[in-house]
């Protein structure tokens, strides 16, 4: 495979303009900062893509009482047609940050492409929630979706997960957990437990990459990790390291990656698995992207690509 070691230009001019409305988050410089802290700086570097939401049909706002209290979920949906195929999606953040209002530009987007309803759901968050707290209550929306999804207009019978980054490790979880259910995955540049903690020799992205040169580091990965995991235990958990899941019998998933991310390595090593056990799986290389690319759809094509992969995807293994 060809290391692209040059950012999309697209990519640095969307930053641009992004950084003189919201201010960019450093996350080298966050690294030991209080989770308040670090949670705000990410919401302000996210409210320019958030600014100009493009219109879907509806939104609506729900609060389910799930395994460890309310749990927030808001479903767009791009039409009002009963029995939309139905995306539960999980966002992204390092199992500390992010909200379904951090990924809202997100989900429309992939609403109105993939013509289905998506689900987003606002999990408690680490340090104050640590593992398996988020997973429960993600595999608790699964069932909800599944048990309720009818009576949202949602069609239980064409179900999906998907994730970005932390999201995309919480969605793997729940396919796991609920592959009878579910039809596909879309994983998201994710954090499978790809780090020498847990077994895994570094790579060559994070060789290359994990300094945090483009945004994401090591360092900071090390840190949400430290804050979501209570032990040695934890980090060996399947729910967690997805390196360590039996991957036998699982559904399709399509396997994104960013080219200048260090979690690739975490996304070419769950390939590997998923091929060994054989899972049928779609490995996508985005040239020119550094992690958390998706947001920038709006304005930029490898990005707005990559939603349009994910669309497709989920109308192949719906039927529609």
């Amino acid at each position: 495979m060809t290391r692209v070691e040059t950012v999309d230009p697209a990519i640095v001019e969307a930053g641009k303009r992004a950084a003189a409305v919201s201010p960019p988050l450093d996350l080298k410089a966050l690294v030991d900062a209080p989770a308040d802290e670090i949670r705000a700086a990410y919401d302000a570097s996210s409210a320019y893509w958030n600014a100009d939401p493009p219109p879907v049909a509806s939104t609506v706002n729900l609060a389910l009482a799930g395994p460890h209290g309310e749990l927030r979920v808001r479903i767009y949906r791009p039409r009002d047609d009963a029995g939309l195929p139905g995306l539960l999606y999980l966002h992204g953040g390092g199992f500390m940050l992010g909200s379904v209002e951090s990924h809202d530009t997100l989900c429309r987007l992939l609403a109105r492409e993939a013509g289905a309803a998506v689900v987003s759901v606002d999990y408690r968050l680490a340090p104050e929630h640590r593992f398996p707290v988020p997973v429960e209550e993600c595999i608790f929306a699964c069932d909800w979706l599944a048990e309720n999804g009818a009576e949202v207009g949602v069609d239980p019978a064409r179900l999906a997960v998907g994730g970005d980054s932390a999201g995309a490790n919480l969605a793997l979880a729940v396919l796991d957990r609920r592959r009878e259910a579910l039809r596909t995955a879309l994983l998201f540049y994710g954090c499978y437990g790809h780090m020498p903690e847990y077994g895994y020799d570094p790579g060559p992205a994070a060789a290359a990459f994990g300094d945090g040169r483009y945004g994401l580091g090591l360092d900071i990965m090390r840190r949400f990790y430290a804050d979501y995991l209570s032990g040695e235990e934890d980090g060996c958990d399947p729910l967690f390291c997805s390196l360590n899941m039996d991957f036998r019998g699982l559904p399709p998933v399509l396997l994104a990656a960013a080219a200048l991310d260090p979690l690739r390595d975490d996304a070419e090593a769950l390939g590997l698995k998923l091929a060994a056990a054989h899972v049928p799986h779609r490995y996508i290389l985005y040239p020119g992207a550094p992690h958390g690319f998706l947001k920038m759809a709006p304005e930029v094509e490898v990005a707005a690509r990559a939603v349009r992969d994910a669309a497709g995807h989920l109308r192949e293994h719906w039927g529609a």
